[in-house]
């Protein structure tokens, strides 16, 4: 594993993966939290196939890893913070899902929550998304063991801007996921404390 992070490193921007036929270089920039730019995740993309792209960190937030696939089939949405990816059970980063059980949903709509992450997810996912990242801090889950990671997607093209939907943020903003906490009371994602402020604020939790 660490020769694997060295020889990445060493390969920096001259660096090149190959994908179905299509090389990309590899970017600079690897971060195990931050959300990557439309750039960083254009590299990924191939003409007319979806890409999956599972990026693994270790302890020290070094990337140590990096696989990509074609995605067959679509993604699974098994509630506001599970996702089947190619056949990978993921979590959400330290999110618990339906603070509430109803949510207000497309600005004035009362939806329940599973629903609306649902109808929310599968557009981002299965209708629109040409890249999905997915970055997690575990190197070697067991077969079948659910991964917690935090997921971005790559949408836009064909005339429009291209863009990073960070579905981590997008489920908090939504009132459609919370943050957890620690024993001791500490947030489990900092970096998304200030999407929960604001949903909170306007009110999308709690419908009834």
């Amino acid at each position: 594993m660490a020769a694997l992070h060295k020889q990445l490193k060493v390969l920096g921007l001259a660096g090149l993966l190959l994908f179905g036929g299509v090389s990309f270089a590899v970017a600079e920039g690897e971060d195990p939290y931050a959300e990557p730019s439309p750039e960083y995740l254009r590299q990924f993309a191939a003409h007319g196939a979806k890409a999956f792209v599972l990026e693994r960190y270790d302890a020290e937030g070094k990337l140590a890893a990096r696989s990509v696939e074609r995605l067959e089939g679509q993604v699974e949405i098994d509630g506001p913070v599970h996702r089947t990816i190619a056949g990978k059970k993921i979590a959400l980063r330290g999110l618990t899902a339906c603070p509430s059980e109803t949510v207000v949903y497309n600005r004035v709509q009362t939806w329940s929550c599973t629903e609306a992450a649902r109808d929310y997810t599968e557009a981002v996912y299965n209708k629109r998304a040409s890249v999905i990242l997915c970055k997690t801090l575990l190197l070697a889950p067991a077969d079948g063991q659910t991964m917690p990671a935090s997921c971005f997607v790559l949408v836009g093209g064909n005339g429009e801007p291209f863009k990073t939907v960070n579905d981590d943020d997008s489920m908090v903003f939504l009132g459609l996921a919370v943050i957890g906490r620690t024993q001791d009371g500490r947030s489990r994602r900092p970096d998304l404390e200030a999407s929960q402020s604001l949903s909170r604020s306007i009110g999308f939790q709690n419908a009834n």
